[in-house]
């Protein structure tokens, strides 16, 4: 294959990036002000955090703001409080640990006190039963680390628009039965912080875990063009359970899987809403579909679909996955274009 251009290269990602080999859809300025993560403490150090949620996400930014020297409590129940408490959360990196960490381990939020910051890692379809206790949260700044298709609306009222501010986790991975954490860092996409009051709390805190952050100028564009994006990608997982390498093989359905994305962002568009980042716009909108899908093909097969896609996909197939379709329905008027909604039908 002939060079790729200049907006889609392959490099290696400093910073704390996992080098996936793989080409990355760079954003463009016009999108996003990306902020690369360093290491080190924010200004004045020791920030009370409180993860709320201990899935895999939870336990990612927890163990790195915990070695930042942050003082990190982590909101968890059921075998995961024990299993937290007894053996800490081990993370690894690139097949090697990466790090390990015993953050204090609560059942309720209210156990950890007053806090500066709450990232709240829980999956789409456990919005709704956080809502009340997220709104009770005694904190200065509350991030979201959500899907949120439909918009931040709800959050936002909930919490206040003095202290939430809008996020997406630029992490992914999964647990294995020992629970240690096997993640990679994504080089396509930094943690995303929207804009917010707190917002400044928000982006120093990662800054110091090593966390690259991108800021767009339309987060709910941002969350819309995800959902679109992720739904199909993972419908499409589904439907070969979870087998990122058996889907990266089929060019025919990676094929498929290119043209319900351009569907859905034309859809999208229809509706006023810009997709963004750039890169996504590119790629599935501009791009010959054959390139997209030599592309896409290359991901799935690599450590992005292995640890960023699939390990999601199963996890949250029967919970997150029917939510999130249908707020992409929700989205789009109702309407789903029709390969994006024969992959919907597909997952089942």
């Amino acid at each position: 294959m002939s060079a790729s251009p200049h907006w889609l290269q392959e490099q290696r990602v400093e910073n704390g990036g996992d080098d996936i080999s793989a080409d990355r859809a760079v954003p463009t300025p016009d999108d996003t002000a990306v902020v690369p993560g360093t290491t080190g403490f924010v200004p004045g150090g020791d920030v009370r955090i409180l993860i709320f949620g201990a899935g895999v996400i939870g336990r990612i930014y927890a163990t790195r703001l915990l070695s930042a020297g942050h003082d990190v409590s982590i909101l968890s129940r059921g075998a995961a409080l024990d299993e937290i408490r007894t053996q800490g959360i081990r993370l690894v990196r690139g097949g090697v640990e990466d790090l390990r960490g015993f953050p204090r381990v609560v059942e309720a939020a209210a156990e950890a006190g007053r806090t500066d910051l709450v990232f709240v890692a829980v999956r789409l379809d456990q919005v709704d039963a956080a809502l009340r206790s997220l709104g009770a949260l005694d904190a200065d700044a509350v991030a979201s680390l959500i899907n949120l298709p439909l918009g931040t609306d709800r959050l936002l009222k909930t919490i206040g628009a003095d202290r939430f501010v809008p996020a997406f986790p630029g992490v992914a991975g999964r647990l294995d039965d020992q629970g240690t954490v096997h993640y990679v860092q994504v080089v396509q996409q930094p943690t995303i912080v929207g804009p917010g009051r707190a917002s400044d709390t928000v982006v120093s805190a990662l800054k110091s875990a090593g966390f690259p952050v991108a800021m767009p100028k339309d987060m709910d564009a941002w969350l819309a063009t995800h959902a679109i994006f992720i739904s199909a990608f993972e419908s499409a997982l589904a439907a070969v359970s979870g087998d990122s390498h058996a889907l990266a093989s089929d060019s025919h359905a990676v094929r498929g899987l290119v043209l319900a994305v351009r569907e859905g962002f034309t859809a999208l568009r229809s509706r006023g809403v810009s997709i963004t980042p750039a890169a996504l716009r590119i790629i599935f909108q501009t791009m010959p579909a054959q390139f997209a899908t030599h592309y896409w093909s290359r991901q799935l097969d690599g450590e992005l679909g292995r640890l960023a896609l699939a390990p999601h996909t199963i996890a949250s197939r029967h919970s997150e996955l029917p939510v999130l379709q249908r707020d992409v329905r929700s989205l789009l008027g109702g309407a789903v274009p029709p390969r994006l909604e024969r992959l919907f039908t597909d997952s089942r």
